[in-house]
């Protein structure tokens, strides 16, 4: 099953009943390079390193370590980043339940391992799994309306970005910010707008519907260049009750909490996996390195530039693993261990789900919300 099948009509279709489809190809996904100025700034620093100190790495003594990782941890990281699925697929049931939807833990598992494959697969990170291609999944496998599906795959990630900053700072103030107080001042500073923005902002976003408007006028236009025009009023009601249901979810603040708190055991899973790795490589690493190593490549990893964010999360890793001390044989070997787990077992496992749902699918006919 070719994936353009499955992504035929798979944006969000807004108004009563899904009655206009907006098929993947009729949004021309745009970049937006004065807003990623930085993360690309970052990227090249980052890659510039990696290259540098690759060029004087022998690949021999890094492929004599993968060879001679301890077996039993190796699959030990492997269960353990299954297991943060589950996790993921448990924190997804907490947003869920906001907008009053009850999907088994079975298929919301099975979804993010199909939507992580096309996360995987498709040079635009977080954008064709997750979250469309989840929020689709859902929709044709449990009749989810695709403003509740969408709210619920934004309410899980609303604390997202501040825990991600948090463990980044974290890491930062552990190895940098003790003997310096006033870099410890510009991290606390960082950490602080970085919560306030995280907190307020998507909730004044939602409650105050801004955009709203705007957001619904862009969608007819966009639909009138492909012939497919609609009924303006029919689009504002479907993106209000997007709006409508993304707020509910991010304004129970025990709801939220609950999200936080999963999140948070989701980042110290990451923690846990790349120490396992390390330990299998029989190297113990830097608490302050692991916290920096499991935050700072899924940033890296947003700029949309190659799927899953190849070349750029690599490239991060082994810079951190060498700048923090880690011979770089080992750094090398580490990232190629996290990352056959974390890309390239995912992508298989995900390819295999992802048919299966597919098949699934294409057996069951649509049914209207």
């Amino acid at each position: 099953m070719h994936v353009v099948h499955i992504f035929d009509g798979l944006l969000p279709k807004f108004g009563a009943g899904g009655k206009f489809g907006v098929s993947m190809n009729e949004y021309g996904l745009k970049i937006n390079l004065r807003k990623s100025v930085f993360l690309v700034a970052l990227a090249i620093v980052l890659m510039a390193v990696a290259g540098w100190l690759l060029v004087h790495e022998n690949f021999y003594q890094m492929f004599e370590a993968v060879r001679s990782a301890n077996r039993l941890l190796i699959a030990l990281a492997i269960a353990i980043y299954f297991l943060s699925v589950g996790l993921w697929a448990t924190r997804w049931q907490a947003a869920l339940s906001s907008v009053n939807c009850e999907i088994s833990f079975r298929i919301r598992y099975l979804i993010l391992c199909a939507a992580i494959f096309l996360n995987n697969i498709i040079p635009f990170v977080r954008v064709g799994g997750d979250p469309f291609g989840r929020v689709y999944m859902l929709h044709r496998l449990e009749n989810t309306s695709y403003s509740s599906g969408m709210a619920s795959s934004i309410g899980e990630h609303a604390l997202a970005p501040l825990v991600i900053v948090s463990f980044l700072m974290a890491g930062l103030f552990l190895q940098f910010g003790k003997g310096s107080l006033q870099l410890s001042l510009i991290l606390i500073a960082a950490w602080a707008l970085a919560s306030l923005g995280t907190v307020f902002i998507p909730r004044l976003f939602f409650k105050k519907r801004i955009a709203a408007k705007g957001i619904s006028s862009i969608t007819n236009r966009v639909l009138g260049w492909f012939g497919k025009r609609g009924n303006v009023q029919e689009i504002i009601e479907g993106i209000e009750a997007f709006y409508s249901s993304s707020y509910a979810t991010i304004d129970k603040w025990k709801k939220i909490l609950l999200i936080g708190s999963l999140t948070v055991l989701y980042m110290v899973l990451d923690v846990f996996r790349l120490y396992t790795i390390f330990l299998a490589l029989g190297y113990h690493p830097k608490f302050s390195m692991l916290l920096v190593a499991s935050s700072l490549p899924p940033i890296v990893g947003l700029i949309p530039f190659l799927p899953g964010g190849l070349v750029l999360v690599e490239g991060s890793l082994i810079s951190i693993f060498a700048l923090f001390g880690v011979p770089l044989n080992l750094a090398m070997a580490a990232t190629v261990i996290e990352r056959g787990i974390s890309f390239v077992l995912s992508t298989i496992v995900g390819a295999g789900v992802f048919s299966y749902l597919g098949i699934k699918m294409a057996a069951k006919p649509e049914v209207q919300n």
